[in-house]
């Protein structure tokens, strides 16, 4: 009796854990993806197509621009310190 229940209970409970195990995973599976931008309309009406913002600048001055952009707003933009 003790061990056809512990042969129902067992599988049950480990489908349980695996259920609870594999859905507190919330990490993307695809690292390097991005986030996907939904078609809209503008204001002109013309629909734009849906697509794939990167997470990273494939451009090869981007560090550059970044660095320069940064330089410019901290030493000559209009939220400067004073």
């Amino acid at each position: 009796m003790m061990q056809r229940s512990l042969y129902t209970f067992l599988p049950i409970a480990l489908g349980f854990l695996v259920i609870t195990l594999s859905s507190c995973d919330a990490k993307k599976s695809d690292s390097a993806g991005g986030t996907y931008v939904k078609p809209s309309v503008d204001y002109k009406g013309q629909t734009r197509k849906g697509h794939v913002r990167k997470k990273v600048s494939t451009n090869k001055n981007a560090m550059k621009n970044q660095n320069r952009s940064r330089y410019y707003y901290q030493t000559r933009g209009k939220y400067r310190r004073k």
